[in-house]
C-alpha cells in the first residue's frame, strides 16, 4: 500500500486528479495527482451530498456502508466530522476528502497508519512512506532530535522523522491542502471520550460485553480469516466472538518456539474445541533459513521504525498471507484494560519519570538517562525535547496525571509501538484489531474496568488484574467452553469472575509461578540475533556515520566483545543505527563548508 501527492498551492493549480496504480513503481509522479496503490488492501469511494468524494485506502470496516456517506459530515455545514467517521468506519485506513479547490486527508482512529509530509515554498508533498517521500524531494538534514527520542523512549515522539524536512501528521489531526497552502489542524479531542469510570455493576459489565460482541461481529470479514489464539486472554476472547456468530471458516494460529505455552496451550485447546489451529514454529529451520531475512524485511517495511527483535512478526505474516487475507489480533486490548506499570520496549523508565514526577526532576533524569557522552552531544536537542514535553503536559494540565498519560498512550505509544507491526503487515495482509474501536473505547471508559481509571503505574497485581474481569464476563456470555479452560497463567476466566473460586485462583497463580518452565527465548529472538549479530553490524556500518560515532552508538554496534547492556537494549541500538544509516542515503550532499 502506498499513496503520494505533490500539491501546489496556487490559484491557477488544476484540481487534484486521482490515479490508481497497479504497482508501487512511481518513476515520474506529476503534481496535482493523488497516486494510490492499494496492494493487498482495498480502495473505497463514498460520494458525499455536497458533491465531494471521500476516498478510503486500507482496510475500512463499515458498520453500514449504505448509510456511511450520509453520516460522516455535519448536517448543518457539510463539514467532515471525525467522530462520525470513526464511528461509521472502523479498521485501519487512510481517508482523503476531495473537493474542487482543496484536499483534506487523515488516518483512522488511533492514526496507526502514518502520513508524512513536507511543505516547502508553495508545494506540499505527502505520502504513506517516509523513505519514498525523501526520495522525491530534499528531506533536509538527518534529525538528531529524532535520534535522541529513539534512544530515550524506543521510538520518536510527536511529529519528528529521520529528517528535519519531513514531518509526521499528528494523531487525530487532518491536513488541509488548498490555494492558501497546507494546514495541520486538531480535529478530534480524545479527552472527550475518557468517561468517569464510576460504573461497576453486573448489568454494566454485561452491557459492555454486548457492545464488544457487536463490534467484533462488524470486524469479522465476509471471507475466511485467521484469529490469533495464544495462552492469554486477548486472543481467546476474539476466538469466542467468532464462535458465537456461528462462523466455522476461520483458522486459529499462534507462534513460538516448539514446546512454549503460546503454542502448546492453543494447540491442545483448539483440538478440544473442535476448531482448526496452525502453529507457526520458530524452530531451528526458522532461525537458519528465515529469521535474518524477516528481520531486515520488518525494519524496511516499517520505514525503519520497527525493531530487529520482531523478526517473527514478519515471518508469521508472510506465512499467514499464504493462507488468509485477513487476520484478527488482540492488539491494543491489554493496554486498554491494564494499568501499565513497568519499563519495557513499550514504555521506558524515562517515559515513566516524565508522567510520574510531581516536579521538574524528570528533566534531570532525561539528561542523565542519555548518558554523559550522549547528553553533551545532544544538548540542544535535549532542550527542545524537554520544551515540547512541557507543552504537551501544559496543554493537558486540566487532566489528572493518569489521563495525561493515556492521552500519550493513545496519541503516541499505540501508533509508535504497534504501528510498525501493522504497517509492515499491510504489505502482506489485513490485520483487524477489534479492541481499537471508538464505540468500545468510549463505553469502556465509563466503567471501572478501563486502565484509564486505574492508578498510574500501579504495581499491585490484584488491582492490575481487574481488566481480566471483562474478558471473563465476555467469555461467560459467549463461550462456556473457553470460559472454563485454563489460560497459560494457570487459572481460568471462571476463576477470575466467580468470587468463590478466588482461593483457587491464588493457589493456581502460586503453582504456576513455581512450576512453569519457559525457555526465556520463546520467539527465538536471542537465538537468531546472536547468530547474525556480526552480519547485521557489517550491514549497518555505524562507524561510517559521524553522529553515530560521536553519540556513542557506534561503539556498541562495532564491538565484538560483550558489553554491559541488555540484549533488548543491544537490539534497539542496532535497529536505530540501521535506520540512521538507511536515512542518510536520502540526504542531499551538503554545500562546501557546511557541516551536519
Amino acid at each position: 500500500m502506498l499513496f503520494y501527492l505533490n500539491h501546489r498551492s496556487s490559484p491557477d493549480a488544476p484540481t487534484v486528479q486521482v490515479r490508481v496504480l497497479e504497482s508501487a513503481a512511481l518513476p515520474n509522479p506529476e503534481p496535482q495527482t493523488l497516486y494510490l496503490f492499494p496492494g493487498v488492501q482495498s480502495l473505497e469511494t463514498l460520494d458525499l451530498s455536497d458533491g465531494s468524494r471521500l476516498i478510503l485506502l486500507g482496510d475500512p470496516v463499515f458498520g453500514d456502508r449504505a448509510r456511511a456517506a450520509g453520516r460522516v459530515t455535519n448536517w448543518h455545514d457539510g463539514e467532515l466530522n471525525l467522530t462520525a467517521l470513526f464511528n461509521e468506519i472502523r479498521g485501519h485506513c487512510y481517508w482523503f476528502l476531495l473537493k474542487k479547490n482543496s484536499v483534506r486527508c487523515g488516518s483512522s482512529f488511533g492514526a496507526i497508519y502514518p502520513i508524512y509530509y513536507q511543505s516547502k515554498d508553495s508545494s506540499t508533498r505527502l505520502s504513506s512512506a517516509s523513505f519514498f517521500l525523501a526520495g522525491q524531494t530534499d528531506p533536509g538534514r538527518l534529525d538528531r532530535r529524532n535520534l535522541l527520542e529513539r534512544l530515550l523512549f524506543n521510538y520518536p515522539l510527536f511529529g519528528t522523522t529521520w529528517w528535519t524536512g519531513i514531518r509526521l501528521l499528528g494523531t487525530h489531526r487532518w491536513l488541509t491542502l488548498s490555494t492558501d497552502g497546507a494546514k495541520e489542524e486538531r480535529a478530534f479531542g480524545l479527552e472527550n471520550y475518557f468517561g468517569h469510570g464510576f460504573h461497576s455493576s453486573r448489568e454494566v459489565l454485561d452491557e459492555l460485553a454486548e457492545i464488544f460482541e457487536n463490534e467484533c461481529r462488524i470486524f469479522l470479514p465476509d471471507e475466511p480469516f485467521a484469529v490469533s489464539f495464544t495462552g492469554g486472554f486477548d486472543g481467546r476472547t476474539l476466538v469466542a466472538a467468532a464462535r458465537k456468530t456461528g462462523r466455522v471458516d476461520f483458522l486459529t494460529y499462534s507462534f513460538g518456539m516448539p514446546g512454549e505455552s503460546d503454542v502448546t496451550f492453543p494447540a491442545a485447546q483448539a483440538e478440544e474445541l473442535g476448531i482448526r489451529y496452525w502453529p507457526i514454529n520458530l524452530d531451528d529451520a526458522y532461525v537458519h533459513d528465515h529469521a535474518l531475512k524477516s528481520a531486515l524485511a520488518f525494519v524496511q517495511l516499517s520505514e525503519y521504525n520497527g525493531n530487529f527483535g520482531r523478526a517473527h512478526y514478519h515471518y508469521a505474516a508472510q506465512q499467514l498471507a499464504q493462507k488468509k487475507k485477513y487476520i484478527l489480533t488482540g492488539n491494543f486490548g491489554s493496554e486498554l484494560f491494564r494499568a501499565m506499570h513497568q519499563p519495557g520496549v513499550m514504555m521506558t523508565e524515562a517515559l515513566i519519570r516524565v508522567f510520574e514526577a510531581h516536579d521538574a526532576s524528570w528533566k534531570d533524569y532525561l539528561r542523565q538517562a542519555a548518558g554523559r557522552q550522549a547528553s553533551a552531544f545532544f544538548r540542544t536537542e535535549m532542550d527542545a525535547l524537554i520544551a515540547d514535553l512541557e507543552r504537551f503536559l501544559h496543554a493537558r494540565s486540566d487532566l489528572d496525571l493518569n489521563q495525561q498519560f493515556y492521552c500519550f498512550v493513545l496519541e503516541e505509544i499505540f501508533r509508535k509501538y504497534f504501528g510498525p507491526e501493522l504497517v509492515m503487515q499491510s504489505h502482506l495482509l489485513r490485520n483487524r484489531t477489534p479492541y481499537l474501536s471508538l464505540r468500545f473505547f468510549e463505553a469502556l471508559n465509563k466503567t471501572m474496568w478501563s486502565g484509564l481509571h486505574a492508578r498510574l503505574f500501579d504495581k499491585q497485581k490484584n488491582r492490575r488484574m481487574k481488566g481480566q474481569v471483562f474478558y471473563s464476563a465476555f467469555l461467560r456470555r459467549t463461550d462456556e467452553q473457553l470460559y472454563r479452560m485454563p489460560t497459560n497463567k494457570g487459572y481460568s476466566p471462571a476463576d477470575v469472575l466467580e468470587s468463590w473460586r478466588h482461593p483457587l485462583l491464588l493457589a493456581r497463580v502460586a503453582r504456576q509461578k513455581f512450576l512453569r518452565r519457559e525457555t526465556g527465548d520463546s520467539n527465538a529472538v536471542e537465538t537468531y540475533f546472536r547468530k547474525y549479530q556480526r552480519d547485521l553490524a557489517q550491514r549497518i556500518r555505524a562507524n561510517e556515520h559521524q553522529v553515530l560515532m560521536q553519540s556513542g552508538i557506534a561503539q556498541y554496534i562495532e564491538t565484538s566483545a560483550p558489553v554491559s547492556i541488555s540484549l533488548e537494549k543491544t537490539i534497539h541500538l542496532f535497529s536505530v543505527a540501521a535506520g540512521w544509516s538507511a536515512a542518510a542515503k536520502s540526504v542531499k550532499p551538503l554545500a562546501p563548508f557546511q557541516t551536519a
